[in-house]
Parts: structure tokens; sequence; C-alpha cells
């Protein structure tokens, strides 16, 4: 009767192990799925086409920024000096071809940022280092 007790007892263990380990492993299923869920959608090229400007430090209430254009093309809005030409968007990463003139030396570059925040009014790029811009959506 005692190694009956005793084995019982062993199973009933064995077995509250088993469900508590097939239970974690729903927990962390559902956990993934709910992680899966919150990551933030990719922006798209719809999303992103428009004017986005932002004050000009010292000189508010004037505004600079870009025109992003859907077939590619991109424009400086209030920037005299610094032309855009194209966009492109890698992922998260957006692409601005530019150059300089008027200025004692010429410059051409493509500035790289990450899209850290895009939503239907605000658009937040982020350099790589660390630097973030804050645009908003012009009419």
């Amino acid at each position: 009767m005692r190694m009956q007790i005793t084995f019982f007892a062993a199973a009933l263990i064995l077995f509250s192990a088993c469900q508590n380990g097939q239970k974690r492993q729903t927990d962390q299923q559902e956990q993934n799925k709910a992680t899966a869920s919150e990551q933030p959608a990719l922006p798209t090229k719809e999303k992103l086409t428009g004017k986005w400007t932002q004050p000009i430090p010292g000189q508010e209430p004037a505004i600079q920024g870009i025109e992003i254009k859907g077939d590619g093309s991109a424009s400086s809005i209030n920037m005299h000096t610094l032309i855009y030409e194209k966009w492109q968007l890698n992922g998260d990463t957006l692409l601005l071809w530019n150059h300089s003139t008027g200025v004692k030396e010429p410059i051409a570059a493509i500035d790289t940022t990450v899209i850290t925040t895009l939503t239907d009014s605000t658009l937040v790029l982020t350099n790589s280092n660390g630097y973030q811009s804050s645009y908003t959506r012009g009419k």
C-alpha cells in the first residue's frame, strides 16, 4: 500500500510538471504572437509622400523642409543652399540625394536616415550619429 501511494504521488508530480511545461509553452507562443503584432509596420512610399516641414531655428515661424514626391524625386522647401534631388525607401531607411549650391565648397551627398516615426502628421528621422529631425506634414 505504501508503495502504491509513493507511486501515485510520483505520478501526480510528474503529471503536474508536464502540464506546467505545456502551459509555459502555450504562454510563450501567445507572447510571441502579441509581440509580433505590436511591431510597427514598415513605412510605405504612399505614407511618406508629401511635404514635410519644421521651424527654422531662430527664425520661427518660418519653415524649411523637404517635399517627397511619388515619382522618386524630392525638392527642398525654403532651403536655398541645400537642394534635394531624389529619394529612395529601403525598409525603414530613407535615402535622400542632395547637393549644396551657392557656397564656397559645393558638395553632393546622400543622406541616410532611419524613419523612427511616421504617422499621418509626423515624420521623425534619425541619422547615424543619433541626431533626430522632426517634421510635420505640410499642406
